[in-house]
């Protein structure tokens, strides 16, 4: 798609993305502009409020929510690398302000213009060829917040497949959830541990090089436990895989020019449980 006129967008570009992998932000912006987006990023954006809303703080996410809602403008495409916030703001907030009719309004229109990017970039701009030079057999992990509170299947697939140099490959159970969950890492480690050792199993088994999602929190979640075992593997975002960048994240580089498929239960974080 090459619109004549610049496509109005703002970025929300996430705490995860900010404090961890700010690369994640600039691909992001650079493939929006790529394909005809004029991209700004409202400085007083916060965080979405999810962390408070899932501990069940709904009045600390309720204001969360309320400075999010007033920092961006009233018009316009809201474009995040993560479907996780994404899906946070389209449907958390109408509960959080379920009682306050004007805010509600303006919620319910802020989560009719918010998308996920591979979301934008397959539905609203009509991208068939990302344009990217990237190369390498990829498979995908479907973040829950992406696919079940989004409904995002087809379209990062779809971008992906797209791409000369990429070799696509579908890992098994490629929902199933990689762990993370936010807060529920926190809370219980174990079991969190115990579903990413499962993930990076299928993830292995597929002897891709590289592993991406539309959701950082997942990466960083199954990245750590590539790189603390030191499999030859590279978690990156999808953003990143679409403006051809190779080095995955930049906390879990590893050589991945070889990787063979590993047997089922032979996964497990350094030092054992």
């Amino acid at each position: 798609m090459d619109p004549k006129e610049p496509i109005p967008v703002s970025l929300f570009f996430t705490c995860l993305a900010d404090a961890f992998s700010p690369g994640v932000c600039t691909a992001t912006v650079e493939v929006l502009e790529r394909f005809g987006a004029a991209v700004s990023v409202p400085l007083s954006q916060t965080c979405c409020g999810q962390p408070a809303f899932n501990s069940g703080n709904r009045k600390e996410a309720r204001a969360m929510a309320r400075k999010f809602l007033l920092s961006f403008p009233d018009d316009g495409y809201i474009v995040t690398p993560s479907g996780s916030c994404a899906a946070m703001v389209k449907h958390g907030y109408p509960v959080l302000f379920r009682d306050e009719p004007r805010t509600l309004t303006r919620a319910r229109a802020v989560g009719e213009r918010i998308f996920e990017l591979s979301q934008f970039l397959v539905d609203v701009l009509g991208v068939t060829d990302p344009k990217s030079d990237f190369s390498g057999k990829v498979t995908y992990h479907d973040s829950c917040h992406l696919r079940r509170g989004l409904g995002v299947v087809s379209a990062p697939r779809k971008l992906l497949r797209a791409i000369p140099g990429v070799e696509f490959v579908e890992m098994e159970e490629s929902d199933r959830c990689c762990g993370f969950g936010g807060v529920f890492s926190l809370k219980y480690p174990r079991i969190s541990c115990k579903m990413t050792e499962r993930k990076v199993e299928r993830i292995l088994a597929t002897g891709a090089s590289y592993v991406t999602s539309g959701d950082l929190g997942c990466l960083l979640s199954i990245g750590g436990l590539i790189s603390r075992v030191g499999y030859p593997v590279k978690a990156i975002h999808l953003a990143e895989i679409l403006v051809g960048k190779t080095g995955g994240l930049s906390s879990f580089a590893a050589d991945a020019a070889s990787v063979e498929p590993r047997p089922p239960g032979t996964v497990r974080w350094a030092g054992g449980r």
